[in-house]
């Protein structure tokens, strides 16, 4: 994808303004990653968005996809960029020659979120990966629901995780989403995916999260088909 990203991969670490290595314990995999940059690539967003930036990694393949679709901005959420990541993250994206995609906000998601939605900004792409309780997560997407145009994609991290699952199940069945599903042009190894999948039934065998729980990758893409119309007492167990 571009040198930041490969070194990341190849050393395992990544490094702060004076060269310190710290282990990237919260990055994004090579595997996600390269389903996002794939995703951007084939549906060129012109406004993307993320929560949860970390130590960059997704935010690289997202800005080197818009910068190889010589289109598009991107903006990245993340109250703990200075303090917790060493701005380690904003570093990166630096460093790979992909700043001028990017429009970074140091602030929690519960509170950026609803302002970027009063000041009437649009999303063609969302990514969400900040904190993972159910709650947040569906915080996150609830605003992110009123950002995204009809036929846009919202793409949900860490599918290892119950709670992320339980509110893609929500999404699912409540809201006017799919599913999509998409190839992997870097999947895991087989045995890989059958753990993981296996993992998922484990944590929760009587669920009815199928579709999360089948995908063979860690990250959930669901596509956005139209506009709430649910009378005001709609529900779906989810």
């Amino acid at each position: 994808m571009n040198k930041v990203i490969d070194d990341i991969v190849r050393t395992g670490h990544v490094t702060d303004r004076q060269g310190n290595a710290f282990e990237p314990v919260s990055a994004v995999t090579l595997e996600s990653g390269a389903l996002l940059y794939d995703i951007v690539r084939e549906h060129k967003p012109s406004r993307s968005l993320e929560t949860g930036m970390a130590y960059g990694m997704s935010t690289l393949f997202i800005c080197q996809a818009l910068e190889d679709n010589r289109a598009g901005s991107h903006i990245a959420i993340d109250p703990f960029q200075t303090d917790e990541f060493k701005s380690i993250g904003l570093l990166n994206v630096e460093r790979a020659g992909l700043a001028h995609r990017l429009h970074f906000h140091e602030a929690a998601s519960d509170m950026m979120l609803p302002k970027l939605w009063a000041d009437g900004a649009r999303l063609d792409f969302a990514f969400i990966d900040g904190w993972h309780l159910f709650d947040f997560t569906l915080v996150d997407f609830y605003y992110i629901d009123k950002l995204l145009s009809v036929g846009g994609h919202v793409a949900f991290d860490d599918l290892w995780m119950p709670a992320v699952r339980k509110v893609v199940s929500f999404v699912l069945r409540n809201k006017p989403y799919e599913l999509v599903r998409v190839a992997s042009t870097r999947p895991a190894p087989a045995w890989k995916r059958i753990v993981r999948i296996g993992r998922r039934f484990a944590q929760d065998p009587l669920g009815r999260d199928w579709g999360p729980k089948l995908l063979p990758h860690n990250i959930a893409i669901l596509r956005k088909m139209g506009d709430d119309s649910r009378t005001w007492d709609f529900h779906r167990r989810f």
